[in-house]
């Protein structure tokens, strides 16, 4: 079910060299002109159904905080629609939603009447509201003296706490404290566990990775590209190095300069067979090939890979720097071979890292960039198969049983 859509959702705006250039176009009643028009949004159409969690990337001034608000309501389409199903919960830029004048407890009441929850039952949530946002006493004091981490963590209590069918997220955790963040992180995802449909906009492409299902990555106000979280987020993160790009021509010949090392591609398949697959069983042998680009050779950098399960269950990890290898110095591929797979049925994702020569600065990191499934034949239990050999030994004269546990301890007493 299609709980959130935009079709050709546009937003304008218009932008005047003087001031007094709007009171001559009102004069002139259109016959002249003396404003640019910005296009803040043009033509975005997207859908999310419902339980999806939705990240929004771009620069700044993408367009980002303005897709939000027109979905949210708080901002007027110039053209368009945008459409959701079910109650809908925005915590958007610091400062909007709450009266500066009011108290905490105050704001919380007149945001939950605004969300259509009667007073009684707001009033009911206000200690888990008071609970989490953890302000104390300032919970009755006018949120004007707030500081911006106790107001973003009143706005996020209070807003999670309706238990909306869709959450609105632009930015606003980025200025809590690092414990308030994992409190926040993990009331997201026990919403994404729940079936909500989240709406997420960060600059830490780590979080959004983590926790999006889909990206939308909004260039000039409009849609570049959009798909599976991790795809997109790579391809932002390419356009980033890009334009980090020194002035100069490149020399000839070159089809990418950059001034730091970075990974280009992950690729894992059977040892015997070089096709890239996403189906595995226990027992094949298999090669993680991590392509990685040295522009400015020579430059040492290590590789590193991580394996991990769907539920972030760290099953391996192993570097060139780990087991002492020499630093690679120019552009390559590095081949980690790893015989008789011992992992059992399950899915899986493969991160890679590109450290310098010392194994402690990350040039680039690709988490969860591939992800692939295992299946096994024998009927096994566990994350992995152990090799291992079975032994009875009959109990015969001669042979002392083994002392029952506890008996030494009893005997002590």
């Amino acid at each position: 079910m299609v709980t959130v859509e935009a079709r050709q959702l546009s937003k304008v705006y218009r932008i005047y060299t003087h001031p007094q250039d709007r009171l001559k176009e009102f004069l002139f009643r259109g016959r002249r002109t003396y404003h640019k028009q910005f296009w803040a949004l043009r033509d975005v159409s997207f859908q999310v159904k419902r339980g999806t969690t939705l990240g929004i990337i771009g620069d700044n001034g993408a367009g980002k905080s303005t897709l939000l608000q027109l979905v949210a309501g708080t901002l007027q389409p110039s053209a368009g629609t945008a459409r959701i199903e079910g109650c809908v919960s925005a915590i958007l830029e610091l400062g909007a939603g709450f009266n500066p004048e009011f108290t905490g407890r105050e704001n919380a009441l007149m945001s939950g009447a605004i969300m259509g929850i009667p007073s009684r039952e707001m009033e009911r949530k206000l200690p888990e509201v008071a609970a989490f946002a953890d302000i104390g006493d300032f919970l009755d004091q006018p949120v004007k003296i707030y500081s911006s981490g106790m107001y973003i963590r009143l706005a996020f209590a209070v807003a999670t706490a309706i238990d909306p069918d869709v959450l609105i997220i632009d930015e606003a955790l980025s200025v809590g404290d690092v414990y308030f963040q994992k409190r926040c992180f993990d009331r997201i995802d026990s919403f994404r566990k729940t079936g909500k449909t989240i709406l997420f906009c960060s600059h830490d492409l780590y979080y959004v990775r983590m926790i999006c299902d889909e990206l939308i990555w909004l260039r000039n106000g409009q849609i570049h590209e959009m798909g599976e979280a991790s795809r997109v987020a790579g391809a932002y993160e390419n356009y980033l190095r890009e334009r980090e790009l020194p002035s100069a021509k490149p020399p000839v010949g070159a089809d990418h300069v950059t001034p730091f090392p970075w990974i280009d591609r992950i690729h894992v398949a059977k040892a015997e067979d070089s096709g890239e697959r996403d189906i595995f069983m226990t027992g094949d042998d298999i090669v993680v090939t991590v392509s990685f680009r040295v522009p400015q050779s020579p430059t040492p950098v290590h590789i590193g890979v991580v394996l991990t399960r769907n539920d972030g269950t760290e099953c391996f990890g192993t570097g060139t720097h780990i087991v002492a290898m020499e630093a690679a110095t120019e552009s390559g591929h590095a081949h980690l071979h790893l015989p008789r797979l011992p992992l059992l049925s399950g899915e899986y994702a493969l991160s890679a890292f590109l450290l310098d020569g010392n194994g402690l600065h990350v040039y680039d990191r690709r988490l969860r960039e591939v992800r692939f499934r295992v299946a096994q034949k024998a009927k096994m239990i566990g994350l992995c198969y152990l090799d291992h050999r079975w032994e009875v030994e009959p109990l015969g004269e001669g042979v002392k049983p083994l002392p029952r546990q506890g008996a030494g301890v009893e005997a002590a007493g």
